[in-house]
């Protein structure tokens, strides 16, 4: 039976077997039979015709010998570089690996597509046209170029020298004044295409989108440091910190410094301009110097116009820059920066053109003064403010602040009045910083010894006061108030900008309660010149005093009832009886007193 059964198990084996078999041949014959009908398909169609492949690569092989490698003249109009520097930079991509040749396309035309196209702001379909390329191949090759060049960030955008420059070695006029000033740090807003969701945070002081691109420049006109990719909306010195914070960001050797404007502030290694003193003036002629300031401040610009110059000269040369709209991703356009910068300092290694900007040729920026330079956003500000302060007094604002459609008002009104598009939600955000400002104000305000200036808006406060109430206010635990003195350095001695705004809209956020205000009328209205009841008998009970001294003390507190209520709300004896005995002086209205029992007292009770 066993045996039987081996057998049967093997011829079901052998039966599946031959099935699968037949269903794979069945299979294949299918497919056989596909291919043919398909091929005598394929040949039945009507043939196109493709002109021959090497005519079209005579034209572009003619079309670059004679747009671009004709003449320095003819290659500096087509892709922004001279000859030169081109087959050179073609050379270094070609050496290093990081672009090569294929059959259909060398690398110097994948270089020449990509700069055609960052030069001129051209799009795929014209690039393709011009060279005879599809716009899959001429996107293609865009993309592995840029990734070319921005691998030789490392080496062409490098930190500067730490010897001085020989601008400024020798010269009287820097030297030996600037004798450590490295370079020059600014940014510049370079149109940028974002989504429509963000287009309000990269909308600043332009009426299109832009990212901020902070540069540090030496004084040869190359870039050093570049970060791109910033909000238009974002302040310089925010765009600063952020630089110094990245681990391969921004760094200042020790002893030296960067010459920056106003709006970046003074820290160790930022050297700005004297704030209210005019900048771009003249050492002679019409508009001559007048004092130390002011002649600061012109040797100041006179150097610090390297990094517009290098500004200047990157959106000359490469017009993707130079307020055209981009049509790539904003990564890219971010990357495309950075490559316009390293393809700067690649030529100026080569000598200069006719696209970087001569000094004696070059008139400073008058875009904004120094003052300016420090608060880019304050036009914004006024604005902002002066809405919410109508909305204020018009009953815009609740007991838990303003309310989404008024936040979306003064939303609109900045656009309308200034063409800036925020959000509600943005102004909101600007609303509680204003609020915080307000709230410091007031209680700095309400410090002892602090000094309000109603003109000016301003808190005048001794050092030494000052001091004292920080130590108090360390030492003693107030209800309801914490204190942080980190920055109130920045609103005292020193104009508070927009004060009476704040005041105005939020004002009344200091204002108690309905209950606390009825609690506190109900206190008010007991009568002020009202004695605590039993005071005598309190006064009385005291040990160590005759009764004349004891009429006149009680004479004493009813002429000043403040008094005579904190007296009789000592918690213990021993306060009274120090309070008594050290009034007044020994005397009562010309009764002598026995001076030996005050000793006593006040030996017998510590002093509080």
């Amino acid at each position: 039976i066993e045996a039987m059964r081996l057998r049967h198990k093997k011829d079901m084996q052998l039966r599946q077997k031959k099935a699968r078999l037949i269903r794979v041949a069945a299979y294949l014959a299918a497919c056989m039979v596909a291919l043919f009908i398909q091929s005598r398909l394929r040949k039945q169609r009507q043939h196109i015709t493709y002109g021959p492949m090497e005519e079209r690569d005579k034209t572009r092989i003619d079309y670059l010998n004679t747009r671009i490698y004709k003449d320095d003249t003819t290659c500096t109009k087509m892709i922004r570089l001279k000859r030169a520097p081109f087959f050179q930079l073609c050379q270094v991509l070609r050496q290093r690996s990081l672009l090569r040749d294929t059959i259909h396309v060398c690398i110097e035309e994948q270089v020449a597509m990509f700069l055609n196209t960052v030069g001129h702001n051209l799009r795929n379909k014209l690039v393709g046209t011009n060279f005879i390329r599809s716009g899959e191949t001429v996107s293609r090759y865009f993309n592995l170029v840029l990734h070319a060049i921005g691998e030789l960030s490392n080496e062409l955008i490098r930190p500067p020298s730490l010897e001085t420059t020989a601008k400024i070695a020798g010269n009287l006029r820097w030297d030996p004044y600037f004798k450590d000033c490295i370079g020059a740090i600014d940014g510049t807003h370079i149109r940028a295409s974002v989504s429509k969701s963000m287009e309000a945070a990269f909308r600043g002081r332009k009426s299109f989108a832009t990212q901020n691109v902070m540069a540090a420049v030496d004084f040869d006109l190359k870039f050093t440091y570049v970060l791109a990719g910033w909000e238009g909306t974002a302040h310089d010195a925010v765009v600063l910190a952020d630089a110094l914070e990245l681990v391969n960001g921004l760094r200042v050797p020790e002893g030296k410094f960067y010459l920056v404007d106003a709006g970046y502030g003074a820290k160790p290694g930022f050297m700005p301009p004297f704030h209210g003193v005019r900048y771009h003036l003249n050492e002679w002629g019409s508009n001559p110097v007048q004092n130390e300031k002011e002649l600061f401040n012109l040797r100041h610009s006179s150097l610090r116009v390297t990094v517009e110059r290098a500004f200047r000269s990157l959106k000359r040369r490469f017009k993707i820059l130079d307020d055209a709209t981009p049509f790539f991703p904003f990564s890219t356009q971010v990357d495309i920066v950075i490559a316009c910068c390293i393809l700067h300092n690649w030529v100026l290694c080569h000598g200069a053109d006719r696209f970087i900007v001569p000094e004696n040729n070059w008139t400073p920026n008058p875009r904004r003064t120094a003052r300016e330079q420090a608060s880019d956003h304050r036009l914004m500000t006024m604005d902002l403010d002066q809405h919410a302060e109508n909305m204020e007094a018009n009953g815009g604002a609740g007991q838990t602040g303003f309310k989404q459609v008024h936040l979306n008002s003064c939303a609109r009104a900045l656009f309308e009045n200034m063409g800036v598009q925020r959000t509600g939600t943005q102004v909101g955000n600007h609303l509680r910083k204003w609020k915080r400002i307000y709230a410091k104000v007031e209680k700095l305000k309400n410090l002892s010894g602090a000094l309000w200036d109603e003109q000016n808006c301003m808190i005048s406060f001794d050092p030494e006061h000052y001091n004292n109430n920080i130590k108090a206010s360390s030492a003693y635990v107030i209800p309801n108030m914490i204190w942080d003195h980190r920055e109130d350095a920045n609103y005292l001695n020193t104009p508070i900008e927009h004060y009476h705004e704040m005041a105005t809209i939020f004002g009344n956020s200091w204002l108690p309660s309905f209950g606390e205000l009825s609690a506190s009328i109900n206190k008010l209205a007991e009568p002020e010149l009202a004695v605590p009841k039993g005071l005598y008998e309190e006064l009385k009970s005291i040990p160590g005093f005759d009764e004349a001294y004891l009429d006149h003390y009680y004479a004493y507190l009813c002429d000043n009832p403040p008094l005579a209520r904190a007296f009789y709300a000592l918690p213990s004896l021993s306060s009274k009886m120090i309070w008594m005995a050290r009034y007044p002086m020994f005397v009562v209205c010309g009764v002598p007193h026995d001076s030996s029992l005050v000793m006593s007292i006040q030996s017998a009770v510590p002093p509080p």
